[in-house]
């Protein structure tokens, strides 16, 4: 089993980023966290066991729990204050969690003219624990596209997927190293194959000689139905062949749901 973190905001219901919850239940056991921003001046908790109505401030959480009932999941809803946003308190509730799941387009939408605004980034680098970012129009995955720059953060997200969806073992991998210059040549390429084909049936690993900042993101469309893994958001330690901005214009676009390991 595995516990995921469900983050909302209140008035934005992320139903696409449920339904991918909805599509892992199908493929494991899990129990889901849903944690709801509101701007009510209290905090309101239910756990399905504690029984009774809560009197949640906002509608959110009662969907969620409606939804999770029907589809048997174990779940919990918590409603937070915006006040509550904080690096402590994401930190403290990720080191605890499997996975932090929440929607590209709807997390605090409207507070600024792009995503990933604000509240997104700071939840992007504080989780402590992979984080998946999904469309709201998302199905299910067809391909598995993989960031590698030849850094620990990469082969360690290359793993933590592997970890947490080995249902994708049978699906097509591709994995890129993206460089504009002559030489073919990729960092630990033997090491990296050995590792790829022990975990997947159909595996390429690419070099692919243009400045990923402005043609990842087309690659990526390329494919049917990808889900994106990389390394950590917007971390010093991440080489300058996969900056923070391919991530950024991949959640933009909402071209595909992406995975963050940390």
């Amino acid at each position: 089993m595995k516990k995921i973190l469900f983050v909302c905001d209140e008035n934005h219901y992320p139903q696409g980023a449920f339904e991918w919850i909805k599509a892992l239940r199908k493929q494991e056991a899990i129990q889901v966290k849903g944690l709801f921003f509101t701007a009510a001046g209290s905090i309101t908790e239910h756990r399905p066991e504690a029984g009774g109505a809560p009197d949640f401030h906002s509608r959110e959480p009662k969907l969620f729990m409606d939804q999770c009932g029907s589809c048997d999941i174990p779940s919990q809803a918590i409603e937070k204050t915006k006040s509550d946003w904080q690096k402590s308190f994401w930190e403290q509730e990720s080191r605890y969690a499997d996975l932090l799941l929440f929607s590209q387009e709807l997390l605090y939408a409207g507070i600024s003219g792009n995503q990933p605004n604000s509240y997104m980034q700071q939840l992007l680098r504080w989780a402590a624990c992979p984080v998946l970012a999904i469309p709201e129009n998302t199905v299910a995955t067809e391909h598995l596209l993989v960031a590698y720059d030849g850094s620990p953060q990469s082969i360690h997200a290359l793993k933590q997927c592997c970890l947490l969806f080995p249902q994708y073992r049978e699906l097509p991998v591709r994995i890129a190293y993206v460089k504009e210059e002559d030489s073919d040549s990729i960092p630990q390429l033997q090491l990296l194959t050995e590792y790829a084909l022990a975990h997947f049936t159909n595996v390429r690993i690419l070099k692919l000689h243009w400045d990923s900042e402005k043609h990842f993101s087309t690659w990526v469309e390329c494919f049917r139905n990808p889900l994106l893994v990389t390394g950590a958001f917007g971390r010093s330690a991440l080489s300058a062949s996969f900056r923070e901005s391919f991530i950024t214009s991949i959640i933009r676009g909402h071209v595909a749901p992406v995975f963050i390991a940390h």
